[in-house]
């Protein structure tokens, strides 16, 4: 009886004061019993995962995660978009009228009732046909103007499945079927290299309204961007009237993200290996690739020079400098404004999003749109492959892409508001 009250009375203080008994047992016992206790618990292996993310967190001091950001509380939640057949694991937006417009990295193209955004639980959909072929394209950027649909991709060679070219294509918006219609390709085709800009803003230049759309020099087209014969590593205006075009601005590696802000041109661009940039666009500029980079050598190449492979200055050789320059990269996305109304905490702020750091940047510009003030890293944790606001609900849609990942096969979209319901 004795023995079975005290075992009693242990079990009781146990359970019922762990952190005290915890806390006590960390106190006194030597380091060297207490880590021979935590690997016989968890195993060596675990153990040392365990250690790496403790020294990594220490890497992120005073970071806040959401909802909590430096100024205010920033509410996320995520719609599974499991429902949506055969959607692939990118995805592009875009809003007309009540709908929210998804086009997937092949082509598919979903309508949304808007409404999901008050009630995640009531997600009306429809798949409309199109006469895109999904095996031989791959989408990079959807825009609404008016009542017309663009898309920017590239298209393989259905035999060789070698790209032949980088295309923009028009359409009807209709909900019984898309006929897109070639608006604009490539004279060059895209030379059996991946195009993975394709951003499109529309803007108008010497009074006439036209398309800015971002093209890409990467890896052994690198030269490619300083070449005025080459439509690659540009940014081009293409006129929506005649379909020409000229080059806008040229000398960029992969610019992801682009947006207009009072008649300004903001750009976020993919730098090598870091150098990722932010990027204030001007007509007839040359943003120096791939001469100047705060970057190194691309992985795709081999490393030939002792020191530097670029210049660590722009200037110096005539060329714009970045606004900002992210080392290490971040896997740049897209780039957008905060309006006003949004949160009186986050007045004249830009969101920059990122695909393999998984965070949202925060952004103040001075207001000469020299530099920058600020950042604040808004951890998500997925990649973002678009992001855009909606005025009637005052919140942000992210593009939150899925992963090979047997558990993580379909992508979502992310809500961000100041609004915890």
């Amino acid at each position: 009886y004795i023995i079975s009250i005290v075992l009693l009375i242990f079990f009781f203080i146990l359970f019922y004061n762990l952190d005290t008994v915890r806390n006590t047992v960390k106190k006194y016992l030597p380091l060297k019993t207490k880590t021979l206790i935590r690997e016989f618990v968890l195993g060596k292996e675990k153990m040392e995962k365990v250690r790496k993310l403790q020294e990594y967190a220490k890497m992120n001091y005073n970071q806040k995660v959401l909802p909590e950001t430096q100024f205010t509380n920033i509410y996320m939640k995520k719609i599974l978009l499991n429902n949506l057949k055969s959607i692939s694991i990118k995805f592009f937006m875009e809003e007309f009228n009540d709908d929210l417009i998804i086009i997937d990295h092949k082509g598919k193209v979903f309508f949304i009732d808007k409404q999901f955004v008050l009630d995640s639980k009531n997600l009306n959909w429809s798949q409309v046909d199109t006469n895109l072929n999904s095996n031989n394209v791959r989408i990079k950027d959807v825009l609404v103007l008016n009542d017309e649909i663009y898309i920017s991709y590239m298209e393989f060679a259905s035999e060789t499945n070698e790209c032949v070219s980088m295309n923009i294509s028009k359409a009807k918006i209709s909900k019984e079927k898309i006929e897109f219609e070639i608006f604009f390709t490539s004279n060059n085709g895209c030379q059996n290299f991946a195009f993975n800009a394709g951003r499109m803003v529309f803007y108008n230049h010497d009074d006439k309204d036209g398309l800015l759309f971002t093209t890409t020099a990467e890896c052994n087209f690198n030269n490619q961007a300083q070449d005025d014969n080459s439509l690659n590593g540009k940014t081009l205006f293409i006129d929506l009237n005649t379909r020409d075009y000229i080059i806008f601005s040229k000398g960029h590696r992969n610019a992801q993200g682009l947006t207009i802000y009072n008649g300004l041109i903001l750009s976020a661009e993919h730098g090598p290996v870091g150098g990722d940039e932010i990027n204030l666009i001007e007509y007839g500029k040359n943003y120096g690739w791939a001469t100047s980079s705060y970057g190194e050598i691309d992985t795709c190449l081999e490393k030939t020079a002792d020191v530097y492979e670029y210049s660590k200055s722009h200037s110096k050789h005539g060329f714009t400098e970045p606004l900002y320059s992210f080392v290490p990269s971040i896997g740049i996305n897209q780039i957008i404004k905060v309006p006003e109304n949004f949160s009186e905490y986050w007045q004249n702020n830009f969101l920059v999003t990122s695909l393999e750091g998984r965070t949202i940047y925060r952004i103040l510009f001075d207001d000469n749109f020299s530099k920058v003030l600020y950042k604040e890293k808004i951890f998500i944790g997925k990649r973002m492959r678009d992001i855009m606001y909606l005025e009637e609900f005052n919140v942000f849609l992210l593009a939150l892409e899925a992963s090979y990942d047997p558990g993580d096969s379909y992508p979502s979209i992310g809500i961000l508001s100041t609004n915890p319901k």
